[in-house]
């Protein structure tokens, strides 16, 4: 009887720098395909040929997916380095009949799920160089916390000009890390090519923008008449969302105070809305001191 691999016992590590970090995850996708184009056959003696040839010499880039819980130990932490620094690792995902390996990864966006009702989360998309399957683990597997502690119906404080905003709905926050591959194809390198072991796949990468946005969700009330249906494009934005402070930390997620545009607009929903669009500005400080994983 065959054997499955069950994306429920996949486990999945990083590795960079020599060092593999074993990350818990709830959800996980990857793939990659290879770029085919196709000539015409047809020629004066050979009228019938309709289907034409098939040229297929390069790896398209990959890409992959994943959720992670957002804990208050630092054990995921080196995702959030590698989300802000953008730079590559390898990412290996694991059965028990297989291990797959990404080579070359960079995270192309990580999206910070804030909802009252459910833990602390953080969805991970990216882009890989090369995906093979049969690969061996590799790096120094670093230990884990003794306990994890999920961020349970986080506590929320926001404010807008040094002005608390209340009776929030929701609030979303993601980066967006703008890559584009160099370009890997040569004439040389495709007459090379005899099967997909050794086919042209993408070498490098640069990061040309970021955008760091969102949005925040309010009821209307009388209490919030001051930015409704308005717009700022110079404003002190900050936005914490976790379970209280560790020390001199805020535990959970957090970004600013920094200059921020935003637009807000009316939603004429059961009870009335309004929700302000925001994005990031700021260049006079790292990003790293402006978005935050904060762990105990």
């Amino acid at each position: 009887m065959p054997s499955y691999n069950f994306k429920r016992e996949a486990q999945l590590f990083v590795v960079q720098g020599g060092n593999r970090y074993r990350i818990d995850i709830s959800e996980i996708n990857f793939s990659q395909t290879f770029a085919e184009s196709s000539y015409p056959v047809k020629t004066l003696h050979a009228q019938s040929n309709y289907f034409e040839g098939s040229v297929i010499n390069k790896a398209n880039v990959g890409n992959f997916s994943f959720r992670i819980p957002a804990i208050e130990e630092s054990d995921f932490t080196i995702l959030e380095t590698l989300m802000l620094d953008t730079s590559s690792f390898d990412l290996y995902v694991s059965t028990p009949e297989d291990v797959f390996k990404l080579e070359k990864c960079v995270i192309t966006n990580g999206s910070f799920v804030i909802e009252k009702s459910r833990p602390l989360s953080i969805e991970i998309q990216g882009e890989a160089s090369k995906l093979t399957r049969g690969a061996s683990l590799a790096g120094t597997l670093q230990s884990r916390s003794s306990t994890r502690s999920y961020i349970i119906n986080p506590i929320l404080d926001i404010t807008i000009d040094s002005s608390s905003i209340t009776d929030v709905i929701s609030v979303t926050m993601e980066l967006q890390n703008e890559v584009s591959w160099t370009p890997y194809t040569t004439i040389h390198a495709s007459r090379d090519v005899t099967s997909a072991s050794n086919s042209m796949y993408p070498s490098g990468y640069v990061v040309s923008k970021k955008i760091l946005s969102g949005s925040i969700s309010q009821y209307l009330t009388d209490a919030n008449t001051s930015n409704t249906q308005a717009w700022d494009s110079s404003v002190s934005i900050s936005i914490k969302a976790g379970n209280g402070q560790s020390g001199s930390n805020f535990r959970g997620f957090s970004m600013g105070p920094a200059t921020c545009a935003f637009t807000n607009r009316i939603g004429a929903a059961d009870v009335f809305i309004q929700n302000y669009d925001w994005r990031l500005t700021d260049n006079s400080a790292a990003l790293s001191s402006i978005l935050q994983y904060n762990t105990n």
